[in-house]
């Protein structure tokens, strides 16, 4: 199946850099955003990154440049918009869980676990068959198994 790459126009940055960068900068904001995107924890940044992402990929493919990069480019947009829905729910409840771990207080560590877990089960409604959202879904059950055990 084959990703739609959301159009320009979509982007909050649509058509700010235009003319203003060479493809070789375009395609670096076009790589760092597409990292970025796709591990941060932080929704609101991962969303932004993706954001910027679109509207880099749009830039380079409107710019002069070889057709081994355009390919590329291309292939690692449709990558990006395949796996961006699934990784920031992830990523979010990742974090979460991260930040449980290193609480000393049981109590706090149960509420962020079980955040982390609505926001896996919000995301398993969306995308039942994620072989990733599963596979949180039961880590965290575990986790907060053992935390709710240790109260």
């Amino acid at each position: 199946m084959t990703a739609q790459i959301p159009a320009r126009n979509t982007s909050k940055y649509a058509g700010q850099y235009a003319g203003t960068l060479g493809s070789q900068r375009v395609a670096e904001i076009f790589v760092d955003s597409y990292r970025i995107a796709l591990t941060s924890k932080h929704p609101y940044t991962a969303r932004d990154r993706f954001a910027l992402a679109v509207e880099a990929y749009h830039q380079f493919m409107s710019m002069q440049s070889s057709a081994e990069a355009r390919t590329a480019v291309q292939q690692a947009m449709e990558e990006l918009v395949e796996l961006f829905p699934i990784r920031i729910i992830a990523n979010e409840a990742l974090g979460l869980r991260e930040k449980a771990q290193k609480l000393k207080t049981p109590r706090k560590r149960l509420d962020l676990l079980r955040r982390a877990s609505e926001i896996v089960h919000r995301g398993l409604i969306e995308h039942p068959l994620s072989a990733v959202l599963q596979a949180a879904s039961e880590e965290l059950r575990t986790e907060i198994a053992q935390s709710e055990a240790a109260m």
